[in-house]
């Protein structure tokens, strides 16, 4: 049993970890597509909409995977608090 209970452990941490590393993916994504719009710096007709578009998605995606990191972190700590 401790084991099982060191494993889970061990997860929790990685599953923190990865949380944390998609977090800073997503501020590093929200800080360029804020720059990559702002219209007061950059003329419209230089705003790289594909650049920008892509970079959304790639935010879309971290946002998709901090909510199951998320989910799962919830999961391991119920388990770990049995």
């Amino acid at each position: 049993m401790n084991f099982e209970r060191a494993a889970l452990k061990g997860k929790l941490l990685e599953t923190k970890e990865n949380k944390v590393r998609l977090k800073n993916k997503f501020e590093a994504l929200a800080t360029a597509i804020r720059q990559g719009i702002n219209t007061a710096l950059i003329d419209i007709e230089d705003v790289e909409v594909m650049q920008i578009t892509q970079m959304w998605r790639d935010l879309e995606t971290a946002w998709i995977g901090i909510m199951e990191l998320k989910s799962d972190i919830v999961r391991l700590e119920k388990e770990l608090a049995d």
